[in-house]
This record gives structure tokens, C-alpha cells and sequence, in this order.
């Protein structure tokens, strides 16, 4: 089957909800990029399994969950910037006496 890179994003209140959907992400072999985000190669029709389930589990509560499958042409070209947060410096190093 063809697959498609597959970016899943939501914004959803409900803590037991998020936490389903995150799982159901989890389920379907998406990888965690986001607190709320998630990339990996699903076929058409997981795609629409997945979506099926995310309705089931929202069932009217309030929050987006969007679905958006990118070609290979189009993945090929992300660019992204991963940068550690840096340690928190002690009072005496952000004032330079360290």
C-alpha cells in the first residue's frame, strides 16, 4: 500500500481525551514531535481508520484534531530548527560572578 507522511496536530482541553488521542497516535506508530503533535507514515485508508476513531473519541466534546497527509515531494522539503533549551544558570552565572 502507499503510505504518506501523516502529520496529526490537536488542540483539545479535556485531559482524558487528549491522553486518548495521543494514544490512538501512539497505536498507529506516530512519533511524538509536538506536545500535541505527531508524524508518520499511514496508507489512505489508516488515515481514515485513524480519523474514524479520533470522531469516536471526541464524540461532541470541544477541541480540533487536524489530519494532513504530505507527498514525498513536499516532505522532502521540511526544514526544521531542534534546539536544546539551555540549563537553567545559577543566579551568580546569569549575573557573571561564575
Amino acid at each position: 500500500m502507499d503510505e504518506s507522511r501523516t502529520y496529526v496536530f490537536y488542540d483539545i482541553a479535556a485531559d482524558p481525551i487528549r491522553n486518548k488521542v495521543s494514544e490512538t497516535c501512539k497505536d498507529y506508530g506516530l512519533k511524538r514531535v509536538q506536545f500535541s503533535g505527531f508524524v508518520g507514515s499511514l496508507s489512505r485508508n489508516k488515515r481514515e481508520e485513524l480519523c474514524i476513531k479520533f470522531k469516536d473519541i471526541m464524540m461532541g466534546e470541544g477541541g480540533k484534531i487536524w489530519v494532513q497527509p504530505v507527498c514525498d515531494r513536499d516532505a522532502e522539503k521540511l526544514f526544521a530548527i531542534e534546539n536544546q533549551a539551555p540549563a537553567e544558570s545559577s543566579e551568580e552565572e546569569r549575573e557573571g560572578y561564575a
